[in-house]
């Protein structure tokens, strides 16, 4: 008992002056989940990830999360089939390549044991999809298949008739905001060149599928009516260049056979100095300067987010999304873990406590799979494109810590593929990798939603600090991703995604580690 409580102290003392340095960090090492959890909940969270969060044991968490209402979606036993494959992000103002798994907290949170929170039970039937689904050998169109519940579109976003080109075995890559950094500020003959060039690097490893920022802190790499235009692409927040950079990167993708799906955080914004630059003519530029500031919009370490707490906030995501899918021809809305940015209790002490919800982890929870549930509706509203995440692959931190119910949105139909970033080594002390492929694979069995593998590439070669008896196991291999790879098909995975293009290929990122790995990986992306 003295141990445990002398054990804390020295855990808080850890965690105050640790986490104050790893806060904005993107390309730290994994840290330790300080409690009293066993391994497995205990896992470690590549990159700055909630560095060194304490969990206590006393209080459960999530035990009265309620379902979405409303939320009934069917499947048949065709698109159960249907998910086996049929051939085989930080802080808002680091300059480094972040994985979509990198976010961090230094705020304290509560936790309990794994099997004390619930699915947030969602209905379910058996007599049609709600999630499309690819079909084809080599290719096919989501328009083929439709959701179980397919709102009429509305007059300012028309339905899309652009048939999405999804690959029944998607070989993907993650290319982040900072990885189109080269071509910023450029003409668009330059723009259209670098995109393209980066693109048949991809081709040529075997990649069919990009995963690429258009939305990475509130703003628009393409024309928005909704966001301001990216500062990063033409040096002045909400300035246009004179050419649409998304269609470019759409057409340039296209024309290689390439699936191109957008990715966004749905609730970061920008940092808190280009906050006034924000026109008003935008809801967020409105909310700043009004009341709406510090509960619609919240500042976090310097960053701002958006609160899906309330309906207005959610709308203006779900029609971000609306935008994209009506206006452009993208195969897919990819979104990644930025959803809480903080366990701090502030964050929506008025909603919450207006909400009569018992429990805030119960009200974030659910307002999250709102929010996630409502990009989904407006997904297929306008289109025939996917909507994916990629969460992180660690579920307890998924649940606890980001508010996200990856099994209820599985079970509430409202989600068409998982890419889980599943960041860890066979021998991972914490979470081995083969454990939590199987994890995933029973949360999306019967639901027919694909489940595509993330793959860390930045980690190969490298020392994997936290992952206890695995913590060489980067180092001691050149087939790690080909093993991994392997182990996917073998589970029944409908394919994998590497993190990231800069690993893969930028020199001042790749090694001579990640350079064997590939030429280890490669035979198996290109038969």
């Amino acid at each position: 008992m003295y141990k445990k409580f002398f054990a804390a102290i020295l855990a808080v003392i850890y965690i105050t002056v640790f986490t104050a340095s790893c806060r904005s960090i993107e390309t730290a090492e994994t840290v330790p989940v300080t409690s009293t959890a066993s391994a497995q909940e205990a896992n470690t969270i590549p990159n700055g990830g909630f560095a060194g969060v304490l969990y206590e044991d006393t209080r459960v968490t999530a035990a009265t999360a309620a379902p979405i209402p409303g939320m009934i979606h069917t499947r048949t036993s065709a698109l159960e089939a249907e998910d086996e494959p049929e051939t085989e992000g930080t802080s808002g103002t680091a300059e480094t390549t972040a994985a979509p798994e990198e976010q961090s907290s230094a705020a304290t949170t509560t936790r309990a044991p794994a099997d004390t929170a619930p699915d947030m039970m969602i209905s379910e039937t058996t007599a049609a999809t709600s999630a499309p689904v690819t079909t084809a050998e080599t290719t096919t169109t989501a328009a083929e298949t439709t959701p179980a519940v397919q709102p009429a579109p509305s007059g300012t976003y028309p339905r899309n008739s652009y048939s999405a080109m999804n690959h029944s075995y998607v070989k993907a890559v993650w290319i982040s905001y900072i990885e189109l950094s080269a071509f910023y500020r450029k003409s668009e003959a330059e723009f259209r060149q670098g995109f393209a060039q980066m693109l048949d690097k991809c081709t040529d490893l075997g990649i069919n599928t990009v995963y690429v920022h258009v939305r990475a802190f509130g703003d628009a790499y393409y024309y928005s009516d909704l966001y301001p235009f990216a500062k990063q692409l033409s040096g002045t927040l909400g300035t246009r260049t004179d050419y649409d950079p998304l269609k470019i990167m759409i057409s340039e993708a296209h024309s290689r056979n390439l699936s191109f799906h957008a990715w966004i955080n749905p609730m970061r914004l920008c940092v808190a100095a280009d906050m006034p630059s924000v026109s008003q003519e935008y809801a967020v530029g409105k909310w700043y300067s009004g009341a709406e500031n510090g509960k619609y919009i919240v500042n976090v370490n310097g960053t701002y987010f958006l609160n899906p707490a309330y309906d207005e906030t959610r709308k203006l995501i779900a029609d971000g999304v609306r935008e994209i899918v009506s206006r452009y021809d993208v195969d897919g809305i990819h979104i990644d873990d930025y959803f809480y940015p903080t366990t701090d209790t502030s964050f929506d002490s008025d909603a919450y406590s207006k909400s009569g919800v018992q429990g805030l982890d119960s009200f974030r929870i659910e307002k999250c799979s709102a929010m996630v549930k409502e990009i989904y509706t407006a997904v297929h509203e306008c289109g025939s494109a996917l909507f994916g995440a990629a969460p992180q692959g660690n579920n307890y931190n998924n649940l606890h810590v980001l508010y996200a119910n990856t099994k209820a949105w599985a079970k509430g139909g409202y989600i068409d593929y998982f890419t889980p970033q599943i960041y860890y080594g066979f021998e991972n002390g914490a979470v081995p990798f083969a454990d939590n492929v199987e994890e995933w694979k029973s949360i999306v069995s019967g639901t027919g939603i694909k489940l595509i593998a993330g793959l860390a590439v930045y980690k190969c070669g490298a020392e994997d600090k936290w992952a206890g008896t695995g913590k060489y196991e980067w180092q001691n291999t050149d087939t790690m991703l080909k093993r991994q790879k392997e182990y996917a098909d073998k589970a029944g995975c409908g394919g994998i995604a590497l993190y990231s293009y800069n690993y893969l290929f930028s020199p001042s990122y790749t090694n001579s580690a990640i350079g064997n790995e590939i030429n280890n990986l490669k035979p198996l992306l290109t038969e």
